[in-house]
């Protein structure tokens, strides 16, 4: 599912647990800062052993994915001139990758999850709260 503003700006992409339907499902298009798939794959599939080139990229900004493991929270979403757009509720297994605007994530009940981002990482320069 794919959140937007009203300015079509790209706000969030979440994927539930076990919303995978299709064998490969790109989320992103190939020009995005920050690469989304899932995948749905049989017994015995192979995705053949590869590398990826070092190349030199320009990142303009610092999108994020957190994936939950286990418990539940309530993610906010913000537009880029930080109105609240939607509450998403999201629980063990679910996934949210977020792209433009600004987001607050209220914990629900005990949760583990595991966020990644881009870096480096200055929280001086990469976080601005409001």
């Amino acid at each position: 599912m794919n959140i937007y503003d009203e300015n079509r700006n790209l706000l969030a992409i979440v994927i539930k647990s076990n919303s995978s339907d299709v064998e490969k499902n790109f989320h992103t298009d190939h020009n995005s800062e920050f690469q989304i798939a899932s995948f749905n794959l049989k017994k015995d599939d192979v995705i053949q052993r590869h590398y990826h080139e070092k190349q030199e990229r320009t990142i303009f900004s610092t999108n994020e994915v957190i994936v939950l493991q286990s418990g539940k929270m309530t993610l906010t979403l913000y537009d880029i001139n930080l109105n609240k757009v939607e509450e998403i509720t999201l629980e063990g297994g679910d996934m949210v990758a977020l792209f433009n605007g600004g987001h607050e994530i209220y914990i629900d009940e005990q949760t583990q999850f595991i966020e990644v981002k881009q870096g480096p990482y200055d929280e001086e320069k990469d976080k601005t709260r409001f």
